[in-house]
C-alpha cells in the first residue's frame, strides 16, 4: 500500500536525523510554552526533516539559517490554519446550540456534517501546509494553501491514511509524554515525505497522459495521412480510366 511505503520511508529518514530532532524537539516544546516563537522553531523541525528526505547532512547553522528564512512565514500560517479552524468551530457551535441558533435544529442535521467534513479537509490542508511552504521557490501563502488542498482533494485516501497515523502517533505521546519532544520531527517528516512522492507520482502521471495524448494525435495523423494517400490513388485510377 502506497500510505506504507511512505510512512516506512519517513519513518527511516526521520530515525537518521534523531539526535537533532530530539534536541531542536526540546526547544521546540519550550518555545511553544511561550505561544508566539512555536512556529518560529517549528520551522527548524521541517529544516532537519527537508534534508533528511533529501538525504542531505544537517547542522546547526542550517537550523538557524532555515527559522531566519522560513520563521515569519511559519508564524503566519500558523495564524491562518488557527483562523480556519476557528471558523469551523464556531459554525458547528453555532448550529447546534438551540439557545442561540435561530435556525431550527432539522438545520444542525444538515450543516454538522458539512462543517464536519470542512474541517477535515483543513485539517489535509495543515497536514501538507508546512511542506508546501519549505518546499515551493517561491511560497506565497495563497499558493501553499491552494497546493495544499488540491493534495488534499486529489489524494483523499492517502491523506485520510496519514492523518490517522498522525492522530494515532499523537495519542501515544501523549500517553507517554517523553514522545512529545521528537513528535513534531516525525509528523514534520511524515509531512515532507508525503507531499514529495505524492507530487512526483502526480507528476509522472500527467505525463504519461501527455505521451498518450502524443501518440494518439500521431496515430491520428498517420490514419489521416493514409486516408488521403488511398482517396488520391482511387482519383488518379478514375482519371486514367477516364482517359482510355
Amino acid at each position: 500500500m502506497r500510505v506504507l511505503k511512505i510512512i516506512g520511508k519517513a519513518a527511516v529518514a526521520f530515525y537518521e536525523e534523531l539526535f537533532f530532532h530530539s534536541a531542536v524537539g526540546l526547544a521546540h516544546l519550550a518555545c511553544w510554552l511561550l505561544v508566539i516563537p512555536g512556529p518560529f522553531a517549528l520551522a527548524g523541525v521541517y529544516g532537519i526533516g527537508q534534508r533528511a528526505v533529501r538525504e542531505k547532512a544537517v547542522n546547526w547553522r542550517l537550523i538557524w539559517d532555515t527559522i531566519r528564512e522560513f520563521g515569519v512565514r511559519s508564524f503566519l500560517l500558523f495564524l491562518i490554519i488557527l483562523l480556519g479552524y476557528a471558523i469551523v468551530a464556531v459554525n458547528l457551535w453555532f448550529y447546534n446550540v438551540p439557545e442561540i441558533s435561530p435556525f431550527p435544529a432539522s438545520v444542525a442535521v444538515w450543516t454538522t456534517p458539512i462543517f464536519t467534513i470542512i474541517g477535515v479537509l483543513w485539517t489535509g490542508v495543515a497536514f501538507y501546509a508546512q511542506a508546501f511552504l519549505m518546499e515551493l521557490e517561491d511560497p506565497k501563502m495563497l499558493v501553499v494553501l491552494r497546493n495544499s488542498l488540491f493534495l488534499t482533494v486529489l489524494k483523499p485516501l492517502n491523506t485520510l491514511g496519514f492523518l490517522l497515523v498522525s492522530a494515532l502517533v499523537t495519542a501515544l505521546s501523549i500517553a507517554l509524554p517523553v514522545l512529545l519532544v521528537v513528535l513534531p520531527g516525525f509528523l514534520a517528516t511524515l509531512s515532507l515525505t508525503a507531499v514529495r512522492t505524492l507530487l512526483a507520482d502526480l507528476t509522472e502521471r500527467a505525463k504519461a497522459m501527455d505521451r498518450d495524448e502524443e501518440s494518439d494525435g500521431l496515430a491520428d495523423q498517420d490514419s489521416t495521412g493514409e486516408i488521403a494517400t488511398a482517396g488520391q490513388a482511387s482519383q488518379q485510377d478514375a482519371d486514367t480510366s477516364a482517359q482510355v
